[in-house]
């Protein structure tokens, strides 16, 4: 471009491929010379055309030249602005990585990375392109992306990765926070507890409509969580994998509020023989602020550091399966406590929770019990029994739900945390 008429563009850019052109276009705002070094990289000021570089119809390179090394040093400014964008900021600077070299070397990364971005500008992509940039993400080209507005306005995009086992739920109103999802984790029915016309789906509650929405869309996207003949590898997603964790150590929480205090306490008896492990407890605990987090704050209200040291407290391991097995197959917890003894099913109960009141019980939802309390039992035939829990866990064979062990049935049930009992008022201070 002439240096007296340009935007914030120095060249114009068409890519070519075995001699012909691709169709592909980008534009490069070109610096030169040490004024542009910083201390981690190099940086280049935006000025007043962050707009244009953020929303025009061809993303904006930026390319820094040291006179030092002789280098060429590149970054994405549209990707970074949008990025900014998302999370509330306002963007002074493209920020380019010495590790960004463009040399004979790179080139041919440099060209495949830039393509595959300019491909979110064709066709469908650019729909899938402004779905990300709203939700954060960054989708491939061969990802299945779906789109819903619910009543309230707020958007939905469901996610499905080829070849991967479960798929993702994005929901605007949940801060767009992935929840993976599976086969095992539609109750379009609803579960027992909640109100008529609400489902579940993971352990968020959606309207009807929203979740029919997305039992169609997974049903639909069925074929593309088969792994294609001639598709290469598909690499553990280790977002889903700690958010999966994260989501379990939160619900083990729930379910078990003394299972921090026990899981530490056999921590405490391992590293007394492991030492490995004690020099990670102690790099860990060094911390003396997320020390008192972990011990004290409830999990949504803990600093990352602090969730990643009770996460530590509670996860003896995580065991990852193939990318193409459902999450919960997927990604198997091993929990430093071990569970009281074996899990029977839904299919293994004979009656149902009693829901008669008098003056001397409470309804309590099924997370909310404890050893030692008093509940009621309807046999199949509607006779109600009083029942002793004598324990509950967060359940390993089922995630998400609460297994209840009665000491006089000499069994334990599974159920859904929402279901309700019956419990006898207690007079002590619980």
């Amino acid at each position: 471009m002439d240096g007296q008429n340009d935007f914030g563009e120095d060249q114009h850019v068409t890519f070519t491929e075995d001699g012909e052109v691709t169709g592909d276009l980008v534009k490069i705002q070109v610096k030169g010379g040490r004024s542009w070094r910083r201390a981690d990289g190099y940086a280049v000021p935006i000025g007043d055309h962050g707009g244009t570089w953020a929303d025009g119809n061809i993303p904006v390179l930026c390319v820094v030249h040291d006179p030092d090394t002789d280098g060429l040093y590149w970054a994405n400014a549209t990707k970074q602005l949008l990025s900014a964008r998302r999370n509330g900021e306002v963007l002074k600077t493209i920020t380019i990585s010495p590790d960004q070299e463009l040399d004979d070397e790179s080139i041919a990364d440099f060209v495949a990375e830039v393509r595959d971005y300019l491909s979110r500008y064709r066709g469908n992509r650019i729909i899938q392109a402004q779905l990300g940039e709203m939700a954060g993400v960054e989708f491939g080209p061969s990802d299945i992306v779906q789109h819903h507005v619910n009543v309230y306005g707020e958007d939905l995009i469901f996610w499905q990765r080829r070849g991967e086992g479960f798929a993702t739920l994005l929901h605007g109103d949940l801060g767009w926070y992935p929840e993976h999802i599976g086969p095992e984790h539609f109750h379009p029915n609803g579960r027992p507890g909640l109100l008529p016309g609400m489902s579940v789906v993971v352990d968020k509650i959606l309207s009807t409509a929203e979740a029919q929405w997305l039992a169609a869309c997974f049903d639909a996207a069925q074929w593309a969580r088969k792994p294609a003949v001639d598709d290469p590898p598909l690499h553990t997603n280790i977002d889903a994998r700690d958010n999966y964790v994260a989501r379990r150590v939160e619900h083990h929480l729930r379910i078990e509020p003394d299972a921090l205090t026990r899981s530490i306490q056999e921590l405490r008896t391992e590293t007394a023989t492991d030492h490995d492990l004690a020099t990670i407890a102690t790099e860990l605990e060094s911390d003396a602020e997320a020390y008192a987090e972990a011990l004290s704050k409830p999990w949504r209200e803990m600093s990352d550091k602090a969730r990643r040291l009770v996460t530590f407290y509670l996860v003896k391991e995580v065991r990852v399966g193939s990318p193409a097995l459902p999450i919960d197959e997927q990604f198997r917890i091993v929990w430093r406590c071990s569970r009281p003894t074996e899990e029977y099913g839904f299919d293994a109960r004979v009656g149902q929770p009693s829901t008669r009141m008098s003056s001397n019980r409470e309804l309590v939802s099924a997370f909310e019990l404890r050893p030692g309390d008093r509940i009621y039992w309807l046999s199949r035939h509607g006779n109600e029994r009083g029942r002793n829990v004598s324990a509950v866990w967060d359940s390993e064979d089922t995630p998400g739900t609460v297994c209840v062990l009665f000491d006089q049935l000499m069994l334990g049930d599974t159920f859904w945390p929402e279901e309700l009992f019956v419990r006898k008022v207690s007079t002590k201070p619980r």
